[in-house]
């Protein structure tokens, strides 16, 4: 039997479950033509009747948990009956109801971390429906067919893969490669997922955060050739996007730390000195205009995931681990940072995961922190050219001078930490 302050907070998680879930199920009511047949207060008692349950299971077994479930599920049948017979076809609350049921029964189980997180996200995902709808509808058929060749290459393929070295020095682990091609094409497809669902309603600004995580220099070609048609808009595409460099220094530190975060300690001085410097440039750049920057941006990233980018990500990266690891052994750490220079001119990403595996078979992190160093300098550089090149006046003026100051600054913190460390 359940202690009474055990069973309290278990209670407790299912019941203010049950009132997130009902709080949009109210709202949706007083939006439709018809009462439906759960709110604000019948969720939270569906939530308790799926953790009484579990909290006397050990006295009564799990048939009494059965019966609750089929009895709720009765009702929210009777009710789909009724709202499809009066022309209403949808049976989101119905199933919201058996959804709020489970998660009762985990509560009163004891997995409240996970009711909460669960319950959080039935309420975002009733709540988001417009959005979603709206993402939905604007997806072409391309995209959708790159969403799933996502979910082939990450749940298909890559458990089929050997985990095992190949090749010079045996640098080449499928399994590995791929799964840097899944995390990588993941967080691209996410970014550009979160561009298409505010970006373009929010403004240049919005874009050059989110769209950072697609591409930083996808962000860069594409304000550059923005303000040549509209320059009036030099100041907020300038910073946004200095901010798309500012936020890929911080993607750089995520997937470093992701893959492993020994790297961080040495890295992490000089990502936090150029995201600084960006973040105070881009916030510069933004009180230069008086413009609001809401209203659509008219600049539309490509989705970056297709099949084609996976397995040319995956060429990038597999050759990345090989010139790092043949400039390891032919020329030691200058080797090393020359091919991650040559690298970042192509991706910044395949640097950064190539030299983060490979830190702990260089004899320490210093010099595996220093070529990602040397990578997103290199990067930063790069879109300084991009903005140089593309871009009118003054829009390469601001660019290249926050950029410049990005890779300066960069540079010297990392030359001051490798080099007194």
């Amino acid at each position: 039997m359940t202690s009474p302050t055990f069973a309290f907070e278990r209670l407790l998680v299912a019941v203010l479950v049950g009132v997130l879930i009902g709080l949009d199920r109210e709202r949706a009511e007083a939006r439709k033509t018809h009462q439906l047949f759960a709110g604000i207060r019948t969720f939270p008692l569906i939530a308790l009747a799926g953790a009484i349950p579990m909290l006397v299971v050990d006295i009564a077994g799990p048939a009494l948990v059965v019966v609750s479930f089929l009895a709720v599920a009765a009702v929210a049948l009777v009710a789909y009956v009724r709202t499809s017979a009066a022309g209403d076809l949808g049976a989101t609350t119905e199933i919201a109801a058996l959804a709020t049921f489970l998660l009762g029964v985990l509560a009163g189980a004891g997995q409240l971390v996970l009711a909460g997180a669960a319950g959080v996200g039935v309420a975002v995902l009733l709540v988001a429906k417009p959005r979603l709808e709206a993402f939905s509808q604007a997806l072409t058929s391309e995209e959708l067919a790159a969403a799933l060749e996502l979910a082939v290459i990450s749940v298909i393929v890559l458990p089929l893969l050997p985990s095992q070295g190949y090749g010079p020095w045996a640098v080449w682990n499928p399994f590995h490669i791929w799964l840097m091609v899944v995390l990588v094409c993941g967080l691209s497809f996410s970014g550009f997922v979160g561009t298409r669902l505010v970006g373009e309603k929010q403004g240049l600004m919005v874009l050059g955060v989110v769209g950072a995580l697609v591409s930083s220099t996808a962000v860069t070609m594409a304000m550059a050739s923005r303000t040549r048609r509209d320059p009036t808009l030099v100041a907020p595409a300038a910073a946004a996007t200095v901010l798309a460099s500012t936020i890929t220094c911080l993607r750089v530190a995520v997937l470093s730390g992701i893959v492993n975060a020994g790297i961080l300690p040495r890295l992490l001085p000089v990502v936090l000195v150029m995201t600084a410097a960006g973040a105070t440039a881009a916030w510069i750049l933004g009180k230069k205009t008086t413009m609001a920057l809401s209203g659509p941006t008219g600049t539309n990233l490509a989705n970056p995931f297709s099949l084609t980018a996976a397995l040319s990500f995956a060429a990038v990266y597999a050759l990345v681990l090989l010139l790092a690891r043949a400039g390891q052994e032919y020329f030691g750490a200058r080797g090393m940072y020359v091919a991650a220079a040559l690298a970042a001119l192509a991706d910044v990403d395949a640097v950064t995961l190539a030299f983060a595996r490979l830190g702990p078979d260089t004899g320490g992190w210093q010099v595996p922190a220093a070529a990602v160093t040397v990578a997103v300098v290199t990067n930063t550089l790069v879109k300084l050219g991009i903005a140089l090149v593309a871009g009118g006046q003054p829009f390469r003026h601001y660019v290249a001078t926050a950029l410049g100051v990005m890779a300066l600054l960069g540079t010297l913190t990392g030359i001051a930490v490798f080099t007194y460390r």
